[in-house]
């Protein structure tokens, strides 16, 4: 039965056929370009977002009337970009740095609290995006790179070269996993009005009353950089403000071709955009200006530039009216991207690696876990990021792939064809998971190519060592290799296949607490199971920031959030948190959308491709009858209902690759339907339990590629039922997982790892149409 306390149905609507049109954006100068919107709709209440230190916030009043973050120590020095970087010049050289060095208090300019563009930008066209470093890699900073740019000891390169060098070193890589970010967000409405405009400035001045930050933060936009720039005129506010002849923007160009920072902003200044001879006239939004950094050296004011607030968007369009030229605003007013800091971050469990392969971008590694020692597949996977069929420059579709090995060619012009160490971050794959239990751990280099076409594939390596190691309790770490089933301790990876080297961590016995539940404000929870060592007491968090510490085992909650549990041991030792992965939240009045054989669009959800994947959600059918409540792309991925009541979902639309769920659905009754994709394995469970699953090999291995997920309208197969929690993974949800979270709404300004799609059934309203609300933010129905 759906826990909810009150349902409030919305009526059916309209949704229109397609998105406004995008702007014109040249991709050969600004390739890594991304129109997503992420907003971040916590950005709307003024000091509340999770501070650790508790400081006291300023009130919203006390903003001061200018700022600049770029005239702070936090700030790094403007850089030169090279080559076409300039999207990780924005994102990675000042909006990674700046924000690191916010939070931790420390001095920008240093090599060592600097971080370079070309780490992530070589990776622009290698299936992993500067969104995929920040949040799962990490950069490593400047000094251990060799390099703001391209890098000293690895090479000098561009995005779209086949042989740029790979970083190796397992320290090197170990230090990335420090510098993290959550997932990008974005602001949560435009800068065309005063309200978006005082969002920004809140989060210029600090961090939207985050005072865990010594400064506040910046913002990133995409400009159409053909600009012509002005002299800010002579008025007595430009002469107090000392900004008199400064360069600022007359108009921007035609096509977007460049990223921008945005690093304060100043309410004082005035300006004459008209050219009627008078500047300032607030009726004309010709006062203030957001103050701007680029990544061209000493290009305008030393590499900064106002933007007066009424030129907030990223391009003018040139019209001839009365044989002259008329400039007017063109793609829509920013929502600038914010970084979100992952704070006082540490790995915890790391896989360390060391191998070598000739032909790199037929690779994709990954790694899965499993909670049974015996277990012979993983229970969850992730698929590493920056090698995902990269290497090649084109997304690993070059065929035959490149010979250029691992780490490529470095700046001493050589192919380096010796082994590859490096190191990813296992702590977000193993949350949620009880570490004081043995797990399997499966390391898998398939290196049948992208295409998976194991014919295609020319190469061939070998691995040398591969181990887990262990930072929880011991900051050293302890490392456990996993056997290499070979005489000479070196296993060969052949081409056109998949290599597994599996192994078993026995984790150290500091258990967790158990029976976590939420009634009412009241959180309660049972002790850990006994492992010889005494609770000294216990820790409460709220979207991962500590709010308290007790004996007792309850607490009192106040708001929404995900709340999460250790137990601190008399050792000093803290135990892993309980459901982290799936935040408690409190029960508030629930909303559904309902549909009347009408239907709706999740726009580009699956444009790309996952081996991995979950849709999930509750649904209470109106009717029943063959082929409605339909949904998914013809041939590629189908379900619907029947007239019985079956539920049926699969690859085919007919055929065997199908999953049939007998008795699923009801008229009038909720019930929550889950389809976890797992390579060639397609499973179906009903309200959390498992109602049959099909493989799809030969044929079909994973989802997506079809971009858009269209539930279907009309009268024989249109959605006539209430849907919520509509919720899409990137990866293979258990049944554990599933029933843990089925009953529970996601809330707080963190959302669990891995949802690319979330809808709770609100509606919001975009340009004047409705739309089912992404709560991810990027695929608003």
């Amino acid at each position: 039965m759906k826990s909810i306390l009150k349902l409030v149905c919305l009526a059916a609507v309209a949704f229109p056929a397609s998105m406004p049109a995008q702007l014109v954006v040249d991709r050969q100068k600004y390739p890594d370009y991304d129109p997503t919107v992420r907003p971040d709709r916590s950005l709307l209440r003024y000091g509340s977002r999770p501070r650790l230190k508790g400081a006291p916030v300023p009130a919203e009043s006390q903003r001061p009337d200018h700022v600049n973050n770029a005239a702070t120590m936090y700030f790094p020095p403007i850089i030169s970009q090279e080559g076409g970087s300039c999207g990780s010049a924005s994102r990675i050289a000042y909006m990674f740095t700046h924000e690191l060095n916010s939070f931790r208090h420390t001095n920008a300019s240093l090599p060592e609290n600097m971080y370079p563009t070309h780490f992530v930008w070589l990776l622009t066209y290698g299936n992993s995006g500067k969104d995929q470093f920040v949040q799962y890699v990490g950069v490593p900073s400047v000094k251990t790179y060799g390099g703001r740019g391209n890098s000293a000891l690895f090479g000098y390169k561009e995005w779209d070269s086949q042989d740029y060098g790979w970083m190796t070193g397992y320290e090197k890589w170990h230090e990335a996993m420090f510098n993290r970010m959550w997932q990008p967000r974005s602001l949560p409405m435009n800068v065309g009005s005063e309200e978006g405009r005082n969002l920004l400035k809140n989060w210029l001045w600090n961090h939207n009353g985050d005072t865990d930050f010594a400064c506040g933060g910046i913002a990133g936009i995409g400009v159409a950089s053909a600009c012509a720039q002005g002299g800010i005129p002579k008025t007595p506010a430009n002469l107090e403000a000392g900004v008199v002849g400064q360069s600022y923007v007359r108009w921007w160009g035609t096509s977007v071709d460049h990223a921008l920072t945005i690093v304060g902003y100043d309410d004082r200044l005035e300006f004459d955009l008209d050219g009627n001879g008078k500047a300032g006239e607030k009726e004309k939004d010709e006062v203030g200006a957001w103050i701007i950094a680029n990544s061209w050296g000493g290009w305008a004011n030393n590499g900064l530039i106002y933007c007066p607030y009424a030129y907030g968007f990223p391009a003018h369009s040139v019209t001839k009216e009365g044989g002259k030229e008329v400039r007017k605003q063109s793609g829509g007013w920013w929502q600038p991207e914010l970084y979100y800091v992952r704070k006082n971050y540490r790995p915890l469990r790391t896989i360390k690696v060391k191998m070598d392969y000739s032909h790199r971008s037929e690779m994709l590694l990954s790694v899965g876990v499993a909670t049974d020692p015996n277990a012979t597949r993983p229970e969850k996977t992730i698929e590493l990021h920056h090698f995902r069929w990269a290497g090649d420059g084109h997304n690993g579709d070059l065929n035959p792939a490149p010979a250029v090995p691992m780490l490529g060619r470095w700046a001493d012009g050589k192919l380096h064809d010796e082994p590859m160490e490096f190191g990813y971050d296992l702590t977000d794959l193993c949350e949620g998971l009880d570490h004081s239990k043995p797990l399997k751990f499966f390391f898998n280099v398939d290196a049948r190519t992208k295409s998976k076409i194991a014919s295609r594939a020319k190469g061939s390596g070998h691995i040398y060592n591969v181990s887990i190691i262990d930072y929880e309790f011991d900051k050293d770490g302890v490392e456990t290799p996993l056997e290499l089933k070979s005489d000479d301790g070196v296993l060969p990876v052949p081409g056109g296949k998949i290599t597994t080297v599996s192994g078993v961590v026995y984790g150290e016995q500091y258990t967790m607490p158990r029976n976590l539940q939420l009634k009412g404000t009241q959180l309660t929870w049972d002790a850990p199971q006994n492992c010889g060592h005494s609770v000294k007491q216990y820790n409460v968090y709220k979207d991962g920031v500590k709010i308290s510490d007790t004996e007792k085992r309850e607490q009192t909650i106040d708001g929404n959030g995900a709340y999460s549990v250790s137990a601190v041991f008399d050792s000093g030792i803290e135990s892993q948190r309980l459901t982290v992965s799936t935040p408690v939240s409190v029960q508030t009045p629930n909303v559904a959308a309902k549909f009347n054989n009408n239907g709706f669009s999740i726009p580009d959800v699956f444009n790309d491709s996952y081996n991995n994947c979950t849709i999930e959600f509750w649904i209470k059918p109106q009717s029943l009858k063959d082929w409605n409540l339909q949904a998914g792309r013809w041939g590629q991925f189908m379900f619907h209902a029947n007239g019985n009541g079956t539920f049926t979902a699969g690859w085919d639309a007919v055929g065997e690759k199908r999953v049939h769920a007998e008795g699923a659905l009801k008229v009038g009754r909720w019930n929550h339907i889950a389809m976890v994709v797992n390579k060639s394995s397609f499973n179906v469970y009903v309200d959390g339990m498992g109602r049959g699953s099909v493989s799809g090999s030969p044929s079909f291995s994973g989802i997506g590629g079809f971009g858009n997920l269209n539930f279907w309208s009309g009268e024989d197969n249109g959605q006539d039922a209430v849907y919520d929690e509509i919720r899409i993974w990137d990866k293979s949800r258990t049944r554990y997982e599933i029933l843990q979270a089925m009953n529970t709404e996601f809330s707080g300004s963190v959302l669990p790892q891995g949802l690319i799609a979330y809808y709770k059934g609100d509606v919001i309203s975009i340009d004047g149409y409705p739309y089912p609300h992404d709560c991810v933010g990027a695929h608003n129905a």
